[in-house]
Parts: C-alpha cells; sequence; structure tokens
C-alpha cells in the first residue's frame, strides 16, 4: 500500500493505493499531476517519516509521499 500526504489549508489528507490496482494508481496519478500543476511540490518520504527527497514524476511504487504547496514569502 502506497499513500500521498497533501498539505493544504485544512491540515492535510492522504489518499492511499494499491501498487497492484490499475484503477488506484490512475486516481493518485491524477491526484499527483493536478496538484503539481497547481504549484505543488512533492517528496518520497519512507514509512519512518525521514527527510524527503524531491521527486519530479509520479511513481506508483513509492511508499509514501508528501505533497507541498508553493510556499510565498511576504
Amino acid at each position: 500500500m502506497s499513500e500521498m500526504h497533501v498539505l493544504d489549508r485544512t491540515g492535510h489528507t492522504t489518499t492511499r493505493w494499491s501498487r497492484s490496482s490499475s484503477e488506484e494508481v490512475d486516481a493518485a496519478r491524477a491526484t499527483y499531476d493536478a496538484l503539481t500543476s497547481q504549484g505543488y511540490r512533492a517528496f518520497r518520504t519512507d514509512a519512518n517519516g525521514g527527510q524527503g527527497v524531491r521527486m519530479d514524476a509520479f511513481d506508483p511504487n513509492a511508499e509514501s509521499m508528501v505533497m507541498v504547496p508553493h510556499l510565498r514569502g511576504g
């Protein structure tokens, strides 16, 4: 099972998918693509929540990822 944590104004939401389900992978990929088109950045993390590594493309085999909105200074 893989998961994507999306950080947003409400806190965060989690999307989970089974790597063996093409429908679930397609839905997760669509979420990833929609978020990155809005300026979100993706980071791969491990199950222990270690330091994230930037992802430039969706990887359905990623154990866990965090989607972070673009931060603006001011």
